[in-house]
């Protein structure tokens, strides 16, 4: 008897492109409503994992270790727990797994990990890879990161976000040159979250642009990023204003160096807590509250930084 292969989606793309945000949605309806969930994440403080808003009970984070580099053991680890915890019913049944990635991560060598384990290719197969890339500094990441680069080649499907921070020019100029370095690519635009999934998946199925997988990538292509992770410990902020203007202040001290930047913060003035989300390229931190106990996290930011900017 053949045994039906439980799909796996991965949600990639560059540091601050949005894909939580993005995927945050998509959790909410179906069929990834009844999916297991994968979130790995560099720095030692999750934090997507957090603001999601998954409600299922078959989730895992990985933190603190880029899964296309140091953590593939620990995704094909978390992979088979999910199976035998799907097969006792200690979880849910869920009818798909979507690993979300690190921004840094190059899913290449991540989905050729997944078919070359044997217990792993027998029971999950991959259904797909949406790659995000922000509007607003889509040409300039193309042109600067590697790893952007190399997301992109690997997708099934690439979703432009935040459009609605850029004019109609500068959105066909983006498109323009992601058509140019990846032609015949399935491409679709999105505008605070507006893409669903019912539009993601109808994108996928498709027809394939390439008539083979790009993901069938050696194994010398894992390397060091040229990006380091630094946590900076907050006891708590006096309140808003207080908090944007310490961060203005790290934007100024690590300038273009200064990849992306979040945190979950105690603020003394809600007794609560503070969700701090910044990417290069936006004009502003976006700070918002968080529906969590005080006391529940670790308070602090986590700065992904270029890694000639810390020496």
């Amino acid at each position: 008897m053949v045994r039906e292969r439980i799909p796996v989606y991965v949600v990639t793309g560059f540091l601050g492109s949005g894909k939580s945000t993005l995927l945050s949605r998509w959790l909410k309806e179906a069929p990834f409503c009844n999916a297991a969930l994968i979130v790995n994440e560099i720095g030692e403080v999750g934090i997507d994992h957090a603001t999601l808003g998954f409600s299922g009970d078959a989730s895992m984070l990985l933190a603190d270790a880029c899964v296309c580099c140091s953590g593939l053991p620990a995704l094909n680890e978390a992979l088979e727990q999910l199976f035998w915890a799907r097969l006792h019913r200690s979880v849910a049944r869920f009818e798909m797994v979507v690993i979300e990635t690190t921004g840094l991560a190059d899913p290449g060598p991540l989905v050729a990990a997944l078919s070359l384990n044997a217990f792993v290719k027998e029971r999950y197969r991959i259904a797909g890879t949406f790659t995000t890339i922000a509007a607003n500094n889509a040409i300039d990441t193309l042109a600067r990161e590697s790893v952007a680069r190399a997301q992109l080649q690997g997708a099934d499907a690439v979703i432009v976000t935040k459009t609605d921070l850029v004019d109609a020019e500068e959105l066909v100029l983006a498109e323009a040159k992601l058509r140019d370095a990846y032609p015949g690519a399935r491409i679709a635009h999105s505008a605070h979250a507006s893409f669903g999934l019912h539009d993601a998946l109808a994108l996928l199925a498709q027809p394939a642009p390439r008539a083979e997988s790009t993901f069938a990538l050696p194994f010398s292509r894992l390397r060091a990023h040229d990006a380091v992770t630094h946590f900076l410990a907050i006891d708590e902020a006096s309140d808003i204003d207080t908090l944007h203007t310490h961060v203005l202040d790290i934007q100024k001290q690590y300038g273009e160096s200064l990849l992306r930047l979040k945190g979950l913060v105690r603020m003394k003035d809600r007794d609560s807590i503070a969700i701090v989300q910044f990417a290069r390229g936006d004009a502003r931190a976006q700070i918002t509250y968080a529906s969590m106990k005080a006391d529940e996290v670790k308070s602090g930011l986590t700065l992904i930084v270029k890694a000639n900017a810390m020496r």
